[in-house]
C-alpha cells in the first residue's frame, strides 16, 4: 500500500488568483458550517443541483445519469443538472471551474481526483469540508482500506466523497487482430518490454498499409502524459517514486522517453489527431491493434458493441506486475453556491450502497466500497477488484490524474509530452533536462513511498 507522511501544500494557480481577486469572487456568502444529519435528512428539500462532470464518452453519459437518477430518488423534490466538461483528466475542469467562481456562478458540485488536484481550490478556502459527511454515511469503515489516505487533504481533513475507481497502467487490444494475423495474444498479468516490442514488430512485419501496432489519441495533451506515466512505472517504479517526490534526475527521466521514443515507433502517425475514444472506435474498427488507456475505456467498448475476452483483452503496461495504477474519481462541494446544502446531499448520495451499485456497473469501475456486492460487476471490472484487494498489490498514485503532482506541475508537463510525442525526431535528453527543471521550478516535493 501507499505510505503518506504528508501531502505537500503548495500555493498554486487557483489560490494565487483567488487572493488577487479578493472577495469579488465569491458572490455568494461562503457557509463553512451545517447541520449535517438535518441537512441529508431533509428529503423535501427543494432546487437545482448543478453537477459538473467530464463524463461525456460511451457508457460514461449512462453513468452519471444513473447516479442523477438516485439523487432524485432520495430527493424527490430537488433536481440534479448534469454539465458535461469535455477534456478528461481533470484539467479543463479545474479552469472551468475557476471562471464559474470568478462569476459567483460556483456549481453545487463538480468532479474531481483527491490530492494535489483540489490544492488549489484548499489554499483558496473554495471548498466545503465533508469530514462530517464522510462520518455520517460511515465511509471510514466502508471503504477499501487505504483509500481513505488518500482521500486525507493536507489539513487532515476530507473534502472528496470518491464514486469509482480505475486502474490506469493498462493496454487495451483487440482479439480478432491479434487471432488474424496469427500473433500470439500476451500474458495479461506479466509482460516484459522485450515481448511487448516483438508484439509490436510482428504487427508492423504484416499489417497493411493504413493499419498500426497501436495508437494513442491523444488530441488532447493528457492523454499522452497517461502514456508516458504508465512507461515510467513501467521502467522502474524507483524512478516513478522519485519522480512524484521531485527527486528524479534527468537521466531517470531519459531513460523512461528513450522507451516512449521506441514505442513511438508503432504509433500511427497521426495519433494526435484524435481523441482517446476516437482511438478505441478505430481500433474496434479493425485499424489499431491495441491502445494504452486506463480502465474508463470499458464501458465506451461495450457501448461500442464489444465484449471482454471475447472482442477485445486488456493486460498489464509492460513492467508493471504487482502494481496498480489509482485513478479515484471523487465529487467536492464548493462552499460559496446559491445552494451548499444541495451540494452536500449530492455528494452523500454518491457513497450510498444503491447508487453505488447502479453507477458501478455502468461505469464498469471498481467501487470504493466494501458493501458493493461482486454481482454488479463484469468479468472486466472483477479483475481488477479482485486484483487491487490482493496483498501482492500495491497501490500507487496517478499524477496524470491530479493525485501525485500538484496541478500546474501536471499541466505544465502536459505540454511538454504532447511537444515531444508530436515531434519526429526528439532529443530525449533536452526533454529529460526541461521536464526535471520544471518540476524544480513548481516546487514539487512529496514524500511518498510506492517501491516493494
Amino acid at each position: 500500500m501507499i505510505r503518506r507522511k504528508l501531502m505537500p501544500v503548495l500555493a498554486l494557480v487557483l489560490a494565487a488568483v483567488m487572493l488577487m481577486a479578493g472577495t469579488a469572487f465569491a458572490k455568494n456568502e461562503k457557509i463553512t458550517e451545517l447541520d449535517i444529519p438535518a441537512t441529508l435528512e431533509d428529503d423535501a428539500a427543494e432546487g437545482t443541483v448543478n453537477v459538473y462532470h467530464w463524463w461525456t464518452a460511451g457508457g460514461e453519459k449512462d453513468a452519471i445519469e444513473a447516479v442523477i437518477d438516485g439523487f432524485e430518488y432520495y430527493y424527490p423534490d430537488s433536481t440534479a443538472q448534469s454539465n458535461a466538461i469535455p477534456g478528461g483528466a481533470g484539467g479543463a475542469m479545474v479552469m472551468k471551474v475557476k471562471v464559474l467562481q470568478q462569476a459567483g456562478k460556483s456549481p453545487e458540485a463538480f468532479q474531481a481526483h483527491p490530492g494535489q488536484e483540489i490544492q488549489p481550490y484548499l489554499d483558496g478556502d473554495m471548498l466545503f469540508d465533508l469530514s462530517e459527511v464522510w462520518e455520517y454515511a460511515g465511509i471510514h469503515d466502508r471503504m477499501i482500506a487505504g483509500l481513505d489516505e488518500l482521500c486525507r487533504a493536507s489539513d487532515g481533513n476530507y473534502y472528496i466523497v470518491p464514486i469509482g475507481i480505475h486502474k490506469t497502467n493498462t493496454i487495451f487490444y483487440s482479439i480478432e487482430m491479434f487471432e488474424e494475423y496469427g500473433i500470439e495474444i500476451p500474458d495479461e498479468e506479466n509482460i516484459t518490454w522485450d515481448e511487448f516490442f516483438d508484439i509490436c514488430d510482428q504487427f508492423q512485419a504484416v499489417l497493411p498499409e493504413g493499419k498500426y501496432a497501436i495508437d494513442l489519441g491523444d488530441r488532447k495533451g493528457w492523454a499522452a502524459c497517461q502514456v508516458f506515466e504508465d512507461i515510467m512505472m513501467g521502467t522502474d517504479p524507483q524512478i516513478y517514486e522519485d519522480f512524484i517526490n521531485g527527486k528524479a534526475t534527468a537521466e531517470q527521466v531519459q531513460q523512461v522517453l528513450d522507451t516512449f521514443s521506441k514505442l513511438m515507433e508503432y504509433v500511427a502517425p497521426d495519433h494526435a489527431a484524435r481523441e482517446w475514444y476516437e482511438t478505441a472506435g478505430r481500433m474496434v474498427a479493425g485499424d489499431y491493434a491495441m491502445q494504452i488507456m486506463g480502465t474508463w475505456e470499458q464501458p465506451l467498448m461495450t457501448s461500442l458493441g464489444w465484449e471482454y475476452g471475447k472482442d477485445y483483452g486488456i493486460f498489464n503496461m509492460p513492467g508493471t506486475e504487482g502494481y496498480y495504477g489509482m485513478c479515484i474519481d471523487g465529487f467536492v462541494v464548493p462552499n460559496d453556491s446559491s445552494d451548499v446544502e444541495g451540494g452536500v446531499r449530492w455528494a452523500y448520495i454518491v457513497s450510498q450502497t444503491d447508487v453505488q451499485e447502479d453507477f458501478s456497473e455502468v461505469k464498469e469501475s471498481v467501487s470504493p466500497y466494501t458493501d458493493v456486492e461482486d454481482y454488479v460487476y463484469n468479468d472486466a471490472t472483477l479483475r481488477f477488484k479482485e486484483e487491487m484487494l490482493s496483498d501482492d498489490v500495491t497501490y500507487y498514485p496517478s499524477f496524470t490524474h491530479g493525485t501525485a503532482l500538484p496541478w500546474a506541475a501536471s499541466s505544465d508537463l502536459q505540454t511538454r509530452i504532447t511537444d515531444f510525442s508530436t515531434s519526429p525526431d526528439p532529443d530525449t535528453a533536452r526533454y529529460a533536462k526541461m521536464i526535471t527543471d520544471a518540476l524544480t521550478e513548481a516546487g514539487v516535493e512529496g514524500d511518498w513511498s510506492i517501491v516493494k
